[in-house]
């Protein structure tokens, strides 16, 4: 479980940042655009008429080239050098937008896995799509994204075959295994957590604690399918009991009660299409179909206890992340 892309922001007051050792890239009518060349680039935006700075990027693509796994050392290792390189304390710095996630192998090919994630109340959701694949979800607040995808499919696409082999060596990662991502995408830190929130907050064990079960907790509230338990008995799957799974599945996720729906629907239609006789024969074999179908309390496709484990083995492994502030007054937006 580890940060991803960042944009930190600073005041620099009197201080001038340091541009030498950066690429030019743009000019604007009221900003520079640099940028530090790393495994992947850092942008380093400054606004001179507002004596501000903003870093934007994935300190993990820019020190390893990739997002699978990201230590706090890793990050102490990216910031020391893009601050030292700007001659600015950068830990003093505000947190405008961030990501937090894990990648996850899973037992089911993550199309399965997506297909049966569906939505979070009050959150809007959509679908990426490669062709008629289904490759990830988002669901959308104004201060929160929470983001799932096929974390395999990007890493074979994306990433050359020298990371590809590196990510196997340290993390164990393999080819034919499947893998999803969960993150977080705090959109608008300020507004989650009810104040700014600053660099070296962001870093903080305790601060880390809170985001890894925020995302479990933000996993936990997508509404899943996948908990009606298929007969075993090759006879009791049929043409009657097939539609009759759907509608068990999606119970849950819809607020209704299957038996009550198809009772209602049978006493809608006329008598001078089904007898009063008719109805009860039917309703007869509905019930026997209904009798059928089992569900169990959580579907199958729900990592929840995969993604506890991996807090659990945060929690044991974690080693604080210290840094060296310069003492000076942090300046609020």
């Amino acid at each position: 479980m580890n940060l991803d892309y960042i944009e930190i922001a600073k005041f620099t007051g009197k201080d001038k940042p340091n541009f030498h050792n950066l690429e030019r890239e743009a000019v604007y009518p009221n900003a520079e655009r640099f940028s530090f060349q790393g495994c992947n680039k850092i942008e380093v935006w400054n606004y001179p008429e507002i004596n501000q700075i903003k870093i934007k990027g994935s300190i993990p693509y820019f020190i390893n080239g990739h997002n699978y796994f990201s230590s706090l050392n890793d990050w102490k290792e990216g910031l020391d050098y893009i601050q030292g390189s700007l001659g600015l304390n950068l830990y003093s710095g505000w947190i405008e937008c961030f990501e937090f996630g894990t990648i996850q192998e899973i037992p089911f090919p993550p199309a399965s896995f997506l297909q049966n994630h569906i939505k979070i109340s009050g959150m809007e959701a959509k679908e990426f799509r490669k062709g008629n694949i289904l490759t990830g979800k988002e669901f959308l607040s104004p201060s929160i994204r929470l983001k799932i995808y096929d974390a395999g499919r990007n890493f074979k696409n994306k990433l050359d075959k020298g990371i590809q082999e590196e990510i196997s060596r340290l993390y164990g990662w393999e080819r034919e295994k499947h893998y999803i991502k969960i993150e977080s995408h705090y959109r608008k830190p300020e507004a989650h957590f009810r104040g700014n929130v600053y660099l070296a907050s962001l870093l903080s064990e305790e601060f880390q604690r809170q985001l890894q079960i925020n995302l479990l907790n933000q996993y936990q509230r997508i509404m899943k399918t996948g908990k009606a338990i298929i007969p075993e008995r090759k006879a009791d799957i049929n043409a009657g009991t097939l539609p009759l799974i759907i509608l068990k599945e999606l119970e849950g996720i819809h607020n209704f009660k299957t038996e009550e729906l198809l009772k209602a629907l049978l006493k809608e239609i006329p008598e001078g299409i089904l007898s009063p006789a008719d109805k009860k024969a039917r309703q007869r074999i509905l019930k026997e179909n209904l009798k059928k179908i089992r569900t169990s309390g959580e579907s199958e496709f729900d990592i929840s206890n995969l993604i506890k484990a991996k807090i659990n083995e945060a929690e044991k492994s974690s080693t604080p992340f210290l840094w060296e502030g310069k003492g000076e007054e942090i300046l609020s937006p």
